[in-house]
């Protein structure tokens, strides 16, 4: 995408109540050359972007988004081929996803100096924004991240017929239009960047039959310590009454490392 024309359209809100009710909510389209962003965003300034799982939509950052404080501007959105954001790649590189993401959150009124927010393989990509474009964020939250070496560490943990085809699986596109095998070489070359980055983890794990949930729960842990190598304020915390859902199970714990890691923001 070379030129970018915004336009915003107001679709629906979440209506304020009594004191303690859900923060507002407004539903957005964004329109970047010939595609459609549809978001969820509270009022405010700008200064926290989250990005949710595969296979989930904006919608499920919604706990989180009402309960953030009335001076928190935040944003969460479909990626392309998710939701109502079209329309559905094709498929691409890394690079290409990240440019295009940036194109999104400098659409969304995301320039430089805020958090960005990551559930699952959002938090990949997260991570990964991180790395190639530091100087753009004040700091990173992933929530319960994909790790590149899951496959391989989740070995004695998981059945191998479920393993192998999970391996194959993220060898071809995925909705995102990304082979998520050809991120591997490249996200273990780097470390995170110098910026403030907390790791929350989820603690109750579950599986089919075969499934070891503890082994599972320790490789993630160990996998997500080793994430915040190289960061300026490390920071791992346990979700202790979570599963890989935690912006649905705790989201205040989301909340409260958002407004955390807001402080570190220059502004």
């Amino acid at each position: 995408m070379t030129s970018i024309a915004v336009a915003w359209l107001l679709l629906a809100t979440t209506v304020l109540g009594s004191p303690g009710s859900p923060r507002e909510v407004h539903e957005l389209q964004i329109t970047i050359g010939d595609v459609t962003v549809q978001a969820l965003c509270t009022d405010g300034p700008r200064d926290v972007l989250l990005l949710h799982d595969a296979g989930s939509t904006s919608d499920s950052w919604r706990p989180v988004l009402e309960r953030l404080d009335e001076h928190v501007g935040a944003c969460a959105y479909d990626r392309r081929g998710s939701g109502k954001s079209v329309p559905p790649p094709s498929e691409r590189g890394w690079y290409e996803l990240l440019d295009e993401l940036r194109h999104v959150h400098r659409a969304l009124g995301f320039d430089r100096d805020y958090v960005l927010v990551g559930h699952g393989l959002g938090g990949l990509y997260a991570r990964m924004y991180a790395i190639d474009r530091p100087r753009e964020l004040g700091a990173l939250l992933l929530v319960d991240p994909s790790h590149e070496d899951m496959p391989e560490q989740f070995e004695a943990g998981m059945p191998e017929p479920e393993r192998l085809a999970w391996i194959e699986q993220r060898r071809i596109p995925n909705s995102d239009g990304i082979r998520e095998a050809l991120l591997d070489v490249r996200l273990r070359r780097l470390r995170t960047p110098r910026i403030p980055v907390t790791v929350l983890t989820a603690a109750l794990r579950s599986g089919g039959e075969g499934w070891d949930a503890r082994f599972i729960a320790e490789a993630s842990r160990q996998l997500h310590a080793e994430i915040l190598q190289g960061a300026a304020v490390p920071r791992h915390i346990p979700a202790d009454r979570s599963g890989h859902l935690i912006p649905r199970d705790q989201p205040q714990l989301v909340v409260d490392e958002i407004l955390r890691l807001r402080g570190f923001l220059k502004r």
